[in-house]
């Protein structure tokens, strides 16, 4: 009961001591204390304020930085994506160029009395084992390809023939690999032979009969008497002749005119 006393007295002086304060302050007898107050708590506030703000500047930096860092992926993105197209457009116009150079639009050509008709083809792949004796191209038994069937460069130049032929790829054996041999003839003394690769170095003209004249720098031409291989096509020109009066055959060295080394384009003798 003692304590219960106490406590109501408590409540009551409370009560009272707000009731003055609020009539003071309603006659502006607090004002003074009021603003001293404030005064002293102004720089405690101001610092509390300042630590606001900087937090808030430093995250909305932060919100602005993953913002430009999302919209420099996106930029990235947009700039692969573009070049990546730019780079198929200049590839479609080189090999547009290219096969308007290298036949004028034309698939079908006429040398030595003969017309040929050419399937246009892509080298997609050079063996590392087999460099400079062998490519695949894009062109398979689908596209009318077959098994020693002549592969040319532009202009009636023989790169080699296929070896295999698969339903839309084909293996090609190059003039420079030793495991090519092609029947030729020069073009001026009409001296037949056979032309051999020589391990991706170049090629030799051999089987040539002793009696048959060479000249240095004459052409070299497939003579038509293998299959798959018409007449006319262009080998290269003689080189070194080798003078071997006791042999039975002739031999001599060619240049040949494809350029094996940039091989990008070819075309099929249909």
């Amino acid at each position: 009961m003692q304590k219960a006393a106490i406590d109501s007295k408590n409540i009551i002086s409370v009560l009272v001591v707000l009731a003055v304060l609020s009539v003071l302050n309603d006659h502006g007898y607090l004002q003074g204390p009021k603003n001293t107050a404030l005064a002293l708590l102004s720089p405690v506030t101001s610092r509390f304020q300042s630590s606001s703000d900087a937090v808030g500047d430093f995250l909305r930096t932060v919100r602005e930085i993953n913002s430009l860092k999302d919209d420099n992926e996106r930029l990235e993105e947009a700039n692969a994506a573009l070049q990546f197209e730019l780079t198929g457009l200049q590839e479609a116009g080189r090999t547009n160029a290219e096969l308007r150079k290298q036949l004028g639009f034309k698939t079908t050509s006429c040398a030595e009395g003969m017309c040929m008709d050419f399937l246009p083809g892509a080298v997609v792949s050079r063996g590392l084992d087999d460099y400079g004796r062998y490519i695949l191209i894009d062109q398979g038994q689908a596209e009318g390809a077959r098994a020693g069937q002549a592969v040319t460069a532009g202009g009636g130049i023989l790169l080699g023939k296929i070896t295999e032929a698969a339903e839309h790829f084909s293996k090609v054996v190059l003039l420079t690999s030793p495991d090519s041999s092609v029947n030729s003839i020069a073009q001026t003394t009409r001296a037949n032979g056979l032309l051999r690769g020589k391990f991706g170095t170049g090629a030799r003209l051999e089987m040539i009969d002793q009696n048959e004249t060479l000249t240095e720098g004459d052409l070299i031409i497939t003579s038509g008497l293998e299959a798959g291989i018409p007449k006319g096509l262009i080998l290269g020109r003689i080189a070194a002749i080798e003078q071997s009066p006791n042999s039975v055959f002739k031999s001599a060295d060619a240049e040949l005119a494809a350029d094996f080394n940039h091989i990008e384009t070819v075309f099929l003798v249909k």
